[in-house]
């Protein structure tokens, strides 16, 4: 059971600049707001020390030496991390900051920024990361229990998903494969195995369970 007096656990925020006196305040701002702070020079050496499965911030300046700001947000969009970016811009950079907030960027901040606008930038993007790490925690989950089922409990688990009865099914999959023909009474015995493994009690939930992991890059897609 989960202590409701424990105290919530700090936002993680990295702060990639290669301006260490802007990583310094950066990183004393954010502490001091309880923040976990993580101050990093370079956009390679935040990628090869960030946990990009964990939920949080970064603080990514869009001009730096060697990989620019907007090259580390690819890099990352590129291995589907669940951190949110908040860019930071100088003067005349507005016109990236822009294009990379359309790309999925959270916000972006023209440097110096304002202390309040940033700390409200940083909460946004840590709560926008935290439902976007449980969703992928979700489908992860739900991925896993499908994968557990047979290729026959697949195929019948999709035809069943879209609500016909188990006689509705039984035909259906004999039209799609006439040389295996198969039973309502099977079908109900798959759609028994297939709610038990899926830990669902109706067609509607299941319904809900493909539609879920259906997208166009995902192992559910029927052929």
């Amino acid at each position: 059971m989960t202590d409701s007096h424990l105290p919530p656990e700090p936002l993680r925020v990295y702060i990639v600049d290669d301006d260490e006196g802007v990583r310094h305040s950066l990183a004393a701002l954010l502490l001091a707001g309880g923040h976990d702070a993580h101050p990093l020079a370079s956009g390679a050496e935040f990628l090869a020390q960030a946990d990009l499965d964990h939920p949080g911030c970064v603080l990514l300046d869009l001009r730096m030496d060697g990989m620019s700001g907007l090259q580390v947000f690819e890099a990352l969009q590129q291995r589907g991390t669940v951190l949110k970016t908040v860019f930071l811009s100088a003067h005349g950079e507005v016109a990236s900051a822009v294009a990379a907030v359309k790309q999925g960027a959270v916000d972006w901040l023209e440097k110096p920024c304002d202390e309040a606008t940033l700390l409200a930038a940083v909460t946004k993007a840590a709560q926008l990361s935290h439902a976007l790490a449980e969703r992928t925690q979700r489908h992860k989950l739900l991925l896993e229990r499908w994968n557990s089922l047979s290729p026959r409990q697949q195929e019948v688990a999709r035809v069943l998903a879209t609500g016909v009865s188990s006689k509705e099914a039984a035909r259906t999959l004999a039209l799609r494969n006439p040389e295996r023909p198969i039973d309502p009474r099977t079908v109900d015995t798959h759609r028994s195995a297939i709610f038990l493994k899926l830990d669902i009690r109706s067609s509607h939930e299941l319904g809900l369970l493909v539609e879920g992991l259906g997208r166009p890059d995902d192992p559910l897609r029927a052929p």
